[in-house]
């Protein structure tokens, strides 16, 4: 729709024009454009959370508005179409492309117009140069495997070294794409032993590498610099440094707790705190996320003693508020299944016995793993009141039929239709498997993350059926 098109020229057009600062910031962005061949109706823009929202009309336009205070790179998402976006506060962006070849058709016009259209180049350049493709470089004996990747390095930098030479190049993302190439190289060859054994079928390690060399500029990484909490490589390499601290730690004494020591070696190794706030909310983000705050309450009382940002005190609370409607207590809506014989089944039919779920697929290595474990406990448990229900997810149920008639599972075999977007798993917001749930004698929630059959799950059990 030209229209559209007339619209955001314009209001950029007096963007440009104003050469007075305005009397309050400005935290508007703006990303509009049109999508050709799009695989969805709607077109969305994400951080953490979905900032906004449009309808494509007919021609595939759009506008996405919303606010931020802080330069991000936003997910992009139509349909199976996903990219980023390196945007600020007060940035106005039109974009065009086609959703079947977007990387090779992608065109943006206004802020970060530059930046955007290399990411998209550099994405490109990766795959074709070999980049992404580590089991085909790192099979490699050493000495080619440097050659190689200082080779498709360079070659990945060639739209950097052009951006570079543009005055008009965002000098921060400039910073942060040159901290990418530092630190990609070096985290490239921290997974080389690991990779190029796995490949070979050699043990790590006996693989032929400088790994002391590779450990020692590891302990040597510049740690307090918040600038480089977006560089991904940098991540990446932060999370091995915090990681081996913590193993070592771990080895002397195996008694405590992982979070308990990785909290005090993020306070040992890190001295800035915006970047101990990145860390610490990180590892709770990804606990809380899979267990809820049933099983993170200790840390995230630490967490708010130790902090005053607003930013990540604030996400915390979106994150948690997520958790209440399947929190202890809450009753749950009265699913329906198809059991192995095809039979209708609902989550009622269980009650006056706790339920112990699983959620799980046939194609889940570690939900197989546990398999044994939930046997030995079914068995323990077999003249209890506890009914074990498995539930899988599927994507179909020919490999879960087969599964189960050749394993000889028997007991209650559940399925669920649509696999992560049937209603248990869209209720209790799976977004990993195994999950395991519990639920009283009244179908209320005793657990929406409870412990695995080869964790202390017996102890819940037990106390529930004493009460």
């Amino acid at each position: 729709m030209k229209t559209i098109q007339k619209i955001f020229a314009f209001s950029m057009l007096m963007a440009w024009a104003c050469s007075s600062p305005p009397k309050e910031p400005n935290y508007g962005i703006t990303i509009a454009g049109k999508i050709s061949n799009p695989g969805a109706a709607t077109i969305k823009v994400s951080l953490d959370d979905d900032l906004a929202t449009d309808s494509l009309d007919a021609d595939g336009n759009f506008v996405l508005n919303f606010e931020h205070k802080e330069t991000e790179s936003f997910m992009v998402q139509s349909g199976d179409l996903r990219f980023t976006l390196y945007l600020s506060p007060g940035d106005s962006i039109f974009l065009t492309g086609d959703a079947k070849e977007f990387g090779k058709t992608f065109k943006a016009e206004g802020s970060k117009a530059l930046e955007n259209s290399y990411l998209r180049k550099k994405i490109i350049t990766s795959n074709e140069s070999g980049l992404d493709n580590w089991m085909e470089l790192m099979k490699h004996p050493k000495d080619v495997y440097f050659a190689k990747k200082d080779s498709i390095l360079a070659l990945v930098k060639k739209p950097f070294e052009e951006l570079s030479a543009n005055p008009q190049a965002d000098q921060a993302f400039l910073e942060m794409e040159n901290a990418y190439f530092k630190y990609q190289s070096l985290f490239m060859d921290a997974m080389f032993p690991m990779y190029h054994g796995y490949i070979n079928k050699i043990h790590a390690d006996s693989v032929d590498f400088p790994v002391e060399e590779t450990k020692k500029a590891i302990r040597n990484l510049t740690l307090d610099d918040p600038k480089l909490l977006r560089v991904q490589p940098f991540l990446n390499m932060l999370d091995l440094r915090i990681g081996e601290a913590t193993t070592e730690v771990l080895k002397i004494d195996s008694t405590l707790k992982y979070e308990d020591v990785n909290w005090n070696v993020v306070d040992t190794l890190v001295k800035n705190q915006d970047v101990k706030d990145f860390l610490r909310f990180q590892a709770i983000k990804m606990n809380l996320e899979y267990r809820g705050p049933v099983h993170s309450e200790k840390d995230i009382q630490k967490f708010k003693a130790s902090t005053k940002s607003e930013k990540y005190l604030g996400k915390l609370d979106k994150l948690v508020a997520k958790w209440e409607p399947i929190s202890p207590g809450k009753p749950i809506p009265d699913f329906s299944f198809t059991d192995i014989k095809g039979q209708p089944v609902k989550i009622s039919d269980l009650k006056g016995k706790l339920v112990y779920i699983d959620i799980w697929a046939t194609w889940c290595g570690p939900c197989i793993a546990e398999h044994p474990h939930w046997d030995k406990l079914k068995a323990d448990y077999k003249d209890k009141d506890v009914a074990f229900l498995t539930v899988s997810i599927d994507d179909s149920r020919e490999p879960w039929e087969k599964m189960v008639k050749e394993k000889k599972m028997d007991g209650l075999q559940w399925f669920a239709e649509n696999a992560w977007q049937s209603e248990l798993a869209q209720h209790f917001m799976v977004n990993g498997i195994p999950r395991f749930l519990l639920l009283d004698k009244e179908g209320k929630i005793i657990d929406p993350s409870a412990d695995r059959p080869s964790g202390p799950i017996r102890e819940t059990l037990d106390k529930h059926l004493q009460s």
